[in-house]
């Protein structure tokens, strides 16, 4: 039993139950069975939701109403049950009918409730046979199968029909019911009556022969007996009368004979016959004995169809007719149902007509008319006359098994009707075609009712349909004909159609073809909307997809839109269906609203399946001035929205409403993507918003760059000055500020662009998929600072990139980026930091980064995808670069220049591009770029930087400094480092094998912390140089073995670590555990001696700073303050470990650090070697001096020369910070006047830089304190910035000393080979200037240029110039090589001021040149000239001196031999200060003819005894507290060496030729001029006396001595 029937009869039981509750007694069993009796009928899902109370309360009622019935009328009751009223509720309206049990009453109670439009729900009846006592109370009640007695039968009907509410309806439907059991109950019981008359007439029949042959009346009083025998329901009889009246004859029924359905007729029926049809007539009067017909009322009993008649004439004994028997009723089934032979009068009939055809019996001709008259229509059979039949019996012949379309008409004998057979091929038959066929015949015979049809099907190829057409009067005019063409036309498919316009169309063969493919392709639905004319557009369109091009369309307006604004819009697409939500937000975009849309599946005979998806949409009003120029944008444009060649968003609407090609929007939506890279706050969609409310100005825009970069007609400034006035003059009408100020950007933006690659092609001849600009971003308001001298910004809907550089000479890598939003602010920050480390390189600061805005989330397919974002990045700005072509620049090609030549282009690896520079490579030689594979350093012919180990290693320099200046040799002492990232790592690896004494306590990745709380040094490196050279590791791969006590390597996945009691006392904790995060800010807390960076991420910050200003969210929670960092070195290998705060936080407590820019310069540095080297050897390949692997081979056997040069630099430019920071606070008015200088250029931004304030810097200097290391770090980047631009001037690029310069950058096998080839290296000049400014500042300090200008007004290249002479000289580079020679052999404290002595002298010596050079000479003439006395006063200063000086120095020498100098260049940098003098000294000796040993004596005796060099000392001691007093002090002592050289001079013009006792002559001088000199001597005296000076007194005194040697004789 299912759940269903288990709920039903649980539900007939709860009825019964209630029976047994609330009936009386007596009636219970009675109730109960007839309840029982009710609903045994009933479907168990009808049951099941059924409620038990309403279901006994229709049974009681049915039962009081049977109950109360005890005569045969029919009692029928129409209500809506109320519980308060009736006990029961329905939600329908019942109908309770009890009725005489009789035949046909359930058909007839269903025809009338499909008569009356009532659906029924529910309909049971149950015939019951009723017993009832003497009080006529039921007293028993059983199924009519039971052998029970019975007073009645009855039937009784409970059915359901849809709610009504009108009483009126239920009346009416109430009446209809009465009189249908009316007719139903006439019928029955006269049909004995009926029966009987009929089975007289027929033995009747015989005898009313009047002449008619005995075959006739056989047959028909066989058709009559058949009819007796059940084949016939008859309904109703009545005999009619015949007679002339009046040239006429009346048919007049006799109304006392009527039986059945034709008492009905309560009126007489009489009839003329002339009011017939003449067929009628005809046949009225006609000898046939019978009239077979049907009548024009449908039967409302039994079944509803048209009652048959059946008339059996009778006549006089002349055979004239004189009246008829007419029987009404229905045929029986068997009628249609049995073969024709089997019916008489049939069979008979079809013999005649078979007579009647041409054709032999039991050919195949004769047997298809035979079944075509066997299945014809059993009604048309009996009705039609013979000759009609076999007309259509030929005429069906003729067609069958031909792919055509015929129609047979035959009108009613009485013009009732037509009876139409219209025959089509039955695949073309379907119910349009019927309803088509239906209102051809309608129209045709006039005719307002609703044609009946029947339709056939057999094996037959064709369909035959029987129409009945009901008119009032069929005697019209009509051409079978032209219905027939009208048939002919409705039945023609769609196909056909088809066919037709794809022969006229694509000719026969073709379109054949495509019929052949097409015919079955399209769903109904779409055969149902679009007419076959326009299918044959769409197959154009779908016969143009390919798996190159998988999307056609159509835009059109509709003709029957033609003054609407609704436009439609087809898309063709191959093997996948569109996707409503891919394209429906595409089309939005376009400010089209899509009204409808209706998809179809195109299924070709070849098995493929395309699609078309179908759009109405509402355009605005605006677009529709010339829709067939906007049709052709808006495909062109949709198709490559479509193919992600063109963005999809709101910039799009242009196109329709601005005019513009999708192209050209795209220039506008490129500006608005840059917009938002320089900090725009507009949104793109308010952008896009504006352009939509002036769409006429964003054309003008587009018209404005248009014209600007044509190839072929650039405008002229005039022109594009009047074009933008033309826009600024629209804003008059623009109302929102925020729209005048972004319309006005828009212009600004393309002022400032300068080139752009807007209309190059490529190999195709097609537009590039991307679009590059060069932008002048100083010429742009508002443009985040620094500001970049220029960048290249590069769109595509795949990728957008921006590359920013300082200068045209400029390289830094490309970057991955992952930040779509502020990519520029990221490579900003980069670019700026690459700024300040490109200073010790030729080229300045540049950095590019791009993102990927169409990445697949499958890691290949990412990868894939970056690379080729890449190549579109690269392409981007190789396309606007210039070129250089046998030392000519060749502009790009279709590209209008805004600017000057533009070639220097190169580009390095960076954050996701490690392994990208074979690619870029590629893509340079691909355009035949002058730099070849010095495009791109770092590709696979190339410097390995991780082999090299040049990164590591350059900031290695900066680790060993640092703990040098400690006095401490991390090469030969352990010390103990914590430090970041791990050893597959180049920075990291490469660091942590370059120290065989390095103590690794603490180190950690992303994924893993390694813990060794006491390391053993040597034990330890094996370990870590193993992982190093492994393809790839990880700190879970290290030999645990080989970790001290209490460490390990922990997850930092794991939710806590426990804490070893070496852990605790390494990290200085009590915690018994820590969360990974804990644990590295402890490690990072703990007190060790390096930090060492060699991952990614920032982990020092300012305590001033927050995370969020730091940007690096992923390491906020371990992030600590600079002045909580326990580190005494921090090494930068990476790039931003710290902020440029936190380094100056951690440097102020104490911490020593450089910057990560200055730390690990060294990749960039061999990078630019690379370039330079690549760049003079390719030149060499070209001119055929080199073969390619040649040079390869030379390239890699230069690779230690090169580490060499790059290490050089690294080692120098730390040096020179811990020169310059030596002297600490005492120097720091020079700083501050280095740092105003620069900001006065506009070179220098502090905020950007983190350059405390000058306040800030007056508090450090009160306080004692000195910029900090980082800080230095950036004023010596700006420095060499700085110098090397101005650098870049003949004066110094030319000058023949400095190709020394250009040499020595490159390694010695270069030099030895092709020393004459760097001549025409393209970057001569840059190097010279680059290396000139580094040798500077290395040398010279931070603030040297500046110093040297502001006391001498000299400008850069003088002062340079005079610097060489004064370096060479002076014997700068053997003296300083010397003194670095002894590193970590004397302590460094030492050497650095040794250095700074050095440096202190040179500057000297230049600030004289610049005064008293000859600039007639050369460098090297100069040089030649002071060099001999040089060398003599060094090999004989002491001798020259008195004793007393000479004693001076000799024990300043052997203090500095006590720290471990070697006595000559103790010797050296003692006497540095009074080797200054040489200049003099050779010029006193070329003036006088005195040899330089008489004219060292009397200089330096005469300074000794008149007190100058003690009062030189006085000067130099004095302290100055302002700018102006350092150089009133400075001039002091220039004005004091220029007096002693005069006197001297004076002194030596009085020697006698052959005296040689200087000191006698001197002496014997200054007796001379005793007056003179007492004045001199009181003014010492005084000074001696005095425990300070001023500078008035210095002044006094040296005109006192200027006046002595001026009166001197």
């Amino acid at each position: 039993m299912t759940r269903n029937e288990g709920q039903a009869s649980v539900i007939l039981d709860n009825v019964c139950k209630l029976i047994h509750k609330k009936v009386r007694a007596d009636n219970v069993l009675l109730v109960e069975k007839f309840a029982k009796a009710l609903y045994s009928n009933m479907s168990k899902e009808d049951l099941a939701n059924r409620n038990d109370s309403d279901l006994y309360g229709a049974a009681l009622s049915l039962w009081n109403s049977l109950e109360k019935n005890t005569s045969d009328d029919a009692v029928i009751r129409v209500f809506n049950p109320e519980v308060a009223k009736d006990g029961w509720q329905s939600s329908h309206t019942i109908v309770e009918i009890i009725a005489k049990d009789m035949p046909f009453l359930v058909d007839s109670v269903r025809m009338a409730m499909t008569r009356e439009n009532i659906a029924s729900h529910l309909l049971l009846h149950s015939p019951l046979k009723i017993q009832r006592d003497e009080n006529d109370k039921i007293s028993g009640l059983s199924g009519l199968k039971a052998e029970q007695e019975s007073t009645s039968t009855k039937t009784v009907f409970f059915i359901e029909i849809d709610r009504q509410t009108d009483s009126a309806v239920i009346e009416s439907f109430k009446q209809e019911l009465e009189s249908v059991l009316t007719d139903v109950s006439v019928a029955v019981e006269d049909w004995q009556p009926i029966r009987e008359k009929l089975i007289a007439v027929s033995k009747e029949l015989p005898k009313r022969r009047a002449g008619k042959n005995n075959a006739e009346v056989d047959e028909t009083v066989e058709f009559l007996d058949w009819l007796v025998k059940d084949n016939f329901t008859l309904m109703g009889y009545r005999q009619y009368e015949l007679s002339p009246i009046q040239g006429d004859y009346e048919l007049k029924g006799v109304m006392e004979t009527s039986l059945g359905l034709m008492k009905n007729a309560g009126v007489e029926h009489t009839r003329l016959l002339s009011e017939l049809p003449e067929a009628a007539r005809q046949d009225a009067r006609s000898s046939n004995l019978l009239i077979l017909t049907k009548t024009n009322s449908l039967s409302r009993v039994h079944r509803p169809a048209y009652i048959d008649y059946v008339g059996v004439k009778r006549f006089d004994d002349k055979g004239n007719v004189i009246g008829e028997d007419r029987f009404i009723g229905l045929f029986s089934s068997n009628f249609y149902n049995y073969s024709a032979a089997d019916v008489p009068v049939l069979k008979s009939k079809i013999d005649r007509i078979m007579q009647m055809c041409d054709f032999a019996k039991g050919t195949h001709a004769y047997k298809a008319v035979l079944n075509i008259l066997e299945t014809y229509p059993r009604d048309e059979l009996v009705q039609a006359r013979e000759s009609e039949l076999l007309e259509v019996a030929m005429g069906v012949l003729q067609v069958q098994e031909r792919d055509m379309c015929r129609l047979f008409v035959r009108k009613d004998a009485y013009g009732r009707f037509f009876s139409c057979m219209v025959y089509v091929p039955r695949e073309r038959y379907n119910t349009a075609l019927r309803h088509e066929t239906q209102n051809i015949l309608a129209n045709a015979f006039n005719s307002d009712e609703k044609v009946e049809f029947t339709t056939y099907f057999s094996e037959s190829t064709l369909a035959r349909t029987h129409y009945t057409v009901r008119v009032t009067d069929n005697n019209i005019e009509y051409k079978v004909k032209d219905i027939e063409n009208n048939l002919v036309e409705a039945a023609r498919t769609w196909e056909d159609k088809l066919q037709s316009a794809l022969l006229e169309q694509a000719g026969e063969a073709r379109g054949n073809e495509l019929n052949r493919k097409y015919a079955q392709a399209f769903a109904r639905s779409y055969k149902d909307e679009v007419l076959p004319s326009a299918a044959v557009v769409d197959i154009e369109k779908l016969e143009m997809l390919n798996d190159e091009n998988k999307l056609e369309m159509l835009f059109y307006r509709p003709q029957e839109e033609a003054n609407s604004n609704v436009v439609r819009l087809s898309l063709f697409h191959k093997d996948e269906p569109i996707h409503l939500s891919d394209v429906m937000p595409m089309l939005e975009n376009f400010g089209l609203r899509v009204v409808g849309e209706t998809p179809y599946s195109v299924k070709t005979s070849d098995g493929s399946i395309n699609w078309i998806m179908d759009f109405s949409m509402l355009i605005d009003s605006k677009g529709m001035a010339d829709f067939d120029k906007i049709s052709a944008r808006f495909r062109a444009a949709l198709t490559s929205v479509w193919n992600n060649r063109l963005e999809n968003d709101g910039f799009n609407r242009l196109v329709l409403m601005g005019g513009l090609t999708g192209r050209e929007a795209s220039i506008l939506r490129a500006y608005a993507k840059y917009m938002r890279q320089i900090g725009v706050t507009f949104s793109q969609a308010y952008i896009e918003g504006t352009f939509a409310n002036y769409p006429h100005i964003a054309a003008k825009i587009v018209n404005l760059f248009t014209k600007k970069f044509s190839v072929k007609s650039p405008a002229s400034e005039k022109t594009l000055e009047k074009l933008s006035t033309e826009i600024y003059l629209e804003l008059e009408n623009v109302a929102n500020l925020d729209d005048d100020r972004i319309i006005r950007l828009y212009v600004d933006m393309i002022v400032a662009t300068l080139r752009t690659s807007f209309f190059q092609k490529d190999g195709n001849g097609q537009f590039k998929s991307y679009v590059s600009f060069k932008i002048k971003p100083s010429l742009i308001p508002g443009v985040p600072l620094p500001l970049p001298a220029f960048e290249i910004f590069v769109y595509s809907p795949r990728i957008e990139g921006v590359h920013l550089r300082y200068g045209s000479v400029a390289r830094g890598g490309l970057r991955w980026s992952d930040r779509r939003e502020d990519f520029r602010t990221e490579v900003l920050g980069l670019v700026k930091a690459q700024q300040v480390k490109n200073a010790v390189i030729v080229p300045v600061g540049s950095k590019g980064g791009f993102v990927c805005k169409q990445l697949p989330t499958e890691r290949e397919a990412f990868l894939k995808e970056g690379q080729e974002c890449y190549k579109i990045f690269i392409r981007g700005l190789l396309d606007i670069t210039d070129n250089i072509v046998q030392g000519e620049i060749v502009a790009p090609v279709d590209v209008t220049r805004h600017d000057g030549d533009d070639a220097y282009l190169v580009v390095a690896a960076d954050k996701g591009t490690a392994t990208f520079s074979d690619i870029a490579n590629g893509i340079a030689n691909e355009y035949n770029f002058w730099l070849g594979d010095a495009f791109a350093s770092g590709g696979s012919v190339g410097y390995d930087h991780k082999k090299m180990g040049i990164t590591a290693r350059g900031a290695w320099e900066s680790v060993k400094r640092h703990f040098r200046e400690m006095d401490i040799d991390c090469q030969t002492t352990d010390f103990t480092v914590v430090a970041i990232g791990d050893m597959a790592g180049d920075v990291f690896g490469n660091g942590m094998l370059l120290s065989k004494h390095t103590r690794l306590q603490v180190a950690f990745n992303h994924m893993h912390i390694f813990i060794d709380p006491t390391p053993d040094a040597a034990a330890t490196y094996p370990e870590r140089e193993r992982l190093f050279k492994l393809p790839r590791s990880s700190w879970e791969d290290f030999n645990k073995d080989l970790i001290s006590a209490g460490g390990g390597v922990f997850s930092r996945a794991a939710k806590s670590i426990t804490l070893s009691p070496e852990m605790k006392k390494m990290l200085g904790t009590k915690k018994a555990s820590m969360t990974p995060t804990e644990l590295i800010k402890a490690a990072l807390m703990m007190d060790y001696d390096l930090l060492w960076n060699g991952g990614i991420g920032t982990y020092v910050k300012s305590s001033k700073e927050t995370d969020a200003d730091v940007g690096d969210r992923a390491n906020d929670a371990l992030r600590i303050n600079g002045g909580e960092l326990g580190a005494k070195v921090f090494g930068e290998g990476g790039n931003l470990g710290a902020t440029q705060l936190g380094r100056i936080e951690f440097a102020a407590k104490g911490g020593r650090i450089n910057t990560d820019f200055i730390d690990n310069v060294g990749g960039v540095t061999c990078s630019d070697n690379e370039v330079n080297i690549k760049i003079l050897l390719n030149g060499l390949v070209t001119s055929g001096d080199l073969t390619r692997k040649q040079r390869d081979e030379l390239l890699y056997a230069m690779t230690d020369e090169v580490s060499k040069l790059v290490l050089n630099d690294c080692y120098r430019q730390t040096h020179t910070i811990s020169i310059t920071q030596s002297k600490g606070s005492s120097t720091l008015k020079e700083k501050i006047r280095f740092i105003h200088a620069l900001e006065k250029e506009g070179k220098l931004n502090r905020a950007i830089e983190f350059i405390p304030s000058d306040e800030e810097l007056a508090e450090r200097a009160a306080a004692g304190k000195d910029l900090t290391r980082p800080e230095l770090a950036i004023l010596v980047s700006y420095s060499k910035m700085v110098l090397k631009e101005s650098f870049v001037t003949d004066e110094i690029t030319e000058n023949p000393y400095y190709r020394q310069l250009l040499v020595n950058s490159f390694p010695l096998p270069l030099r030895e080979k092709f020393n004459e080839a760097m001549d025409n290296h393209p970057l001569r000049k840059e190097i010279i200037a680059t290396k000139l400014a580094n040798q500077i500042v290395n040398d010279m300090g931070l603030n040297f240029m500046v110093r040297m200008h502001e006391e001498t007004g000299a400008n850069e290249a003088e002062i340079a110039l005079c610097y060489s002479i004064a370096s060479e000289l002076f014997q700068m580079s053997d003296t300083w090589a010397s003194v670095v020679a002894l590193d970590n052999k004397i302590p460094a404290a030492v050497q650095t001021e040794m250095l700074y002595q050095l440096r202190r002298t040179v500057r000297r010596v230049t600030r004289w040149f610049l005064r008293h050079r000859n600039k007639a000479q050369t460098i090297t003439q100069t040089v030649e000239f002071f060099a001999p006395t040089f060398a003599d006063l060094s090999a004989n200063l002491t001798t020259y001196m008195v004793d007393k000086e000479g004693e001076l120095l000799v024990a300043a020498a052997q203090e500095l031999t006590q720290s471990g100098v070697p006595a000559e260049l103790a010797n050296r940098i003692t006497g540095l200060s009074s080797l200054f003098s040489a200049m003099d000294l050779a010029e006193i000796s070329a003036s006088s003819k005195q040899s330089i040993d008489t004219v060292s004596h009397t200089y330096f005796k005469l300074g000794a005894n008149m007190g100058l060099h003690w009062f030189l000392e006085q000067i130099t001691k004095q302290p100055v507290a302002n700018h102006w007093q350092a150089l009133a002090r400075a001039s002091y002592r220039e004005e004091l060496d220029w007096q002693q050289r005069t006197l001297a001079e004076v002194v030596l013009n009085g020697f006698a030729d052959d005296n040689k006792d200087v000191n006698g002559q001197i002496e014997q001088w200054m007796d001379s001029q005793e007056l003179l000199l007492q004045r001199w001597k009181q003014m010492l005296a005084e000074f001696r006396t005095s425990q300070t000076h001023d500078f008035a007194k210095f002044s006094v005194a040296l005109r006192e001595l200027m006046l002595l040697s001026h009166n001197c004789v």
